[in-house]
């Protein structure tokens, strides 16, 4: 009887068990035995049959490995780093693979431009892999292909990862894929996806499932569905942390309990020449993109502000027009304000601010007018020119800092409010 490891039965398996020890073996080893272990995947794959499985040692392999064997399976030690020079790290472009690194993680370090994992073979297994985008990898996982509308079928990720890559962390181009527990994040500046789902050669991808996954900071998006993909299901996925807005070109997915950031923040510090146009009185806090509905909106100081005479308003601004949110007639001065001293939208667009200023007493934010709390606002883009929820101070400070808060939600299917 054959067990995965000589010292310890773990399970029994019917092919022929490769090991592979990237520090301590040789290729001209058998590799059918620990103490007989080839220095490279690659070799394993060479000697490998349909249905058999390698096993790697903790170790850096500086190679490209193609899982192109039916039915093979890669059962990697934690530690183990695919890190080749160029070229994809790990390709499976054979059929009903699977690679598993259970309570740990096979890492993989994609080149320049290069994708981590490429998944062209039907029905694959992939498990606890993590890639290592380095805002200088291309893809993450990339699961079938423009080039064959089989490519990639039927495969399914668990617990998956891909931090930092140039254009996705997951791009799926194949049907009935399914994944479960990945997540990733991206940088600023890299103007990436998270989940990508796109059509194939055939111009359709069906029945893409994804669910409880993860992502934050990717700028194009968290969760892109392109036209021609169709019946599929994103179910308690979450994206925030500077995504942006998730889309679904067909509204041909199912979203269940899907959460993305309701309440965005925006720190500004003042100063003489800051903010738009170098004024020092206007500053961009919210980008408005199509029509979105704001229920909620206030800034509170983290910085005193100096003993400088200003009245605040908001406005919904763009280079063609601006629009009251609040007014300024009437509004608070808020010159020495102190730290937590509170400005807060409680009223209907054209009434003032309403501040409240804790120096040396408690303080209390209220409107004597409007017993709603959250008055509603409906705020819709300039359909040309960038849009944005502004501060607009009637005197400029050259110091002091402020900590801003808005609640919202889509109207439109493009409705998206990020900071500015």
């Amino acid at each position: 009887m054959t067990y995965i490891r000589s010292d310890k039965k773990i399970w029994k398996y019917a092919g022929t068990i490769w090991y592979v020890n990237g520090t301590g073996g040789n290729d001209s080893n058998s590799g059918t035995d620990p103490d007989e272990a080839l220095a490279t995947i690659g070799q394993a794959v060479t000697n490998a049959s349909a249905g058999d499985a390698i096993v790697t040692y903790a170790s850096t392999y500086a190679e490209a490995v193609d899982l192109n064997k039916n039915a093979l399976e890669f059962h990697p030690e934690i530690g183990t780093i695919i890190a080749p020079a160029s070229g994809t790290p790990l390709t499976i472009s054979a059929n009903y693979c699977k690679v598993q690194c259970p309570g740990g993680s096979l890492r993989i370090n994609p080149g320049a431009n290069e994708t981590g994992v490429l998944i062209t073979g039907v029905w694959a297994y992939v498990s606890d892999v993590r890639v290592f985008g380095n805002s200088s990898a291309d893809i993450g996982f990339h699961v079938g292909s423009a080039a064959d509308n089989t490519n990639g079928d039927g495969s399914v990720l668990t617990n998956c990862r891909c931090s930092s890559p140039l254009i996705a962390a997951f791009k799926i181009q194949a049907n009935k894929v399914k994944l479960e527990d990945c997540c990733t994040g991206g940088e600023s500046g890299d103007s990436s996806i998270g989940f990508w789902i796109t059509p194939d050669a055939s111009g359709v991808t069906d029945k893409v499932r994804l669910k409880d996954c993860g992502s934050q900071g990717h700028e194009s998006g968290g969760f892109v569905v392109d036209a021609g993909c169709t019946n599929g299901g994103i179910e308690s996925c979450y994206s925030g942390g500077g995504d942006g807005k998730s889309t679904d070109a067909d509204n041909a997915f199912v979203w269940s309990n899907f959460h993305y950031d309701r309440i965005k923040y925006k720190s500004i510090t003042f100063t003489a020449t800051g903010g738009v146009g170098g004024a020092g009185t206007n500053y961009n806090l919210f980008k408005v993109t199509g029509t979105v509905r704001v229920s909620n909106i206030f800034g509170h100081v983290t910085t005193v502000l100096p003993a400088t005479s200003t009245v605040p308003n908001l406005e919904l601004y763009s280079s063609n027009a601006s629009v009251d949110i609040t007014y300024a007639a009437g509004g608070p001065d808020i010159s020495g304000a102190v730290v937590d001293a509170v400005l807060k939208r409680l009223e209907p667009a054209g009434e003032p601010l309403l501040f409240s200023n804790p120096d040396s007493t408690p303080a209390i934010t209220e409107s004597s007018n409007y017993r709603d709390p959250h008055v509603p606002a409906i705020l819709t883009k300039d359909d040309a020119a960038d849009t944005y929820i502004q501060l607009q101070l009637s005197a400029a400070l050259a110091s002091g800092a402020m900590h801003w808060h808005v609640e919202w939600e889509a109207v439109t299917d493009d409705g998206f409010l990020e900071p500015a």
